[in-house]
């Protein structure tokens, strides 16, 4: 692990412990360890930690969208994309517990969102000039993550099997509106 990643892996384990306005560059830089000098050259602030750790993982989800899409998101099965989703989750499960369940992260949240608003504008095409696309879509994206929150709150209570189809009766719930 080089210290990037080391500092990365220090700013989770201690965003999952104490309140974000916390952590302190002094005290990542002691437990990761590194020198202060190395940190600053990464980066400036804890925040811009935080900022990387979120956009690689929507990086990440939007790797996956990719796969599962084979490059046309109208013909992607849902269900192999739900699969997919639900791996990259399972493989990136505290960073985004931390974010999601953990501290809430409004800023991460809102990124994922317009990940998935995006995505759904390129999955329904004929569907983005209708009124209510941007509500819709809005919903939507709320619904995702609020199911994949709900998930990681309860992992011992709740499947992704129960989860998936709730999931893409929304989706389709949603579409018909429009």
């Amino acid at each position: 692990m080089d210290a990037k990643d080391a500092i990365k892996a220090q700013f989770l384990s201690e965003y999952m412990k104490r309140d974000f306005s916390q952590i302190s560059v002094k005290g990542l830089c002691a437990a990761a360890p590194v020198a202060r000098t190395t940190f600053y050259a990464y980066f400036s602030n804890t925040d811009d930690v935080r900022a990387l750790i979120e956009d690689e993982i929507i990086s990440g989800l939007e790797a996956v969208t990719a796969s599962a899409s084979n490059g046309s998101l109208p013909d992607m099965r849902f269900d192999l994309f739900m699969d997919a989703v639900e791996a990259y989750i399972k493989e990136n499960w505290t960073a985004i517990h931390a974010f999601l369940v953990v501290q809430p992260n409004l800023r991460f949240i809102r990124k994922w969102k317009d990940n998935i608003i995006l995505h759904f504008g390129e999955r329904y095409p004929d569907k983005k000039r209708t009124p209510h696309f941007e509500a819709v879509a809005e919903v939507m994206a709320s619904s995702m993550i609020s199911a994949y929150t709900f998930w990681m709150e309860h992992p011992e209570q709740v499947s992704t099997r129960e989860i998936k189809p709730m999931i893409h009766q929304v989706l389709d719930t949603l579409v018909k509106v429009l």
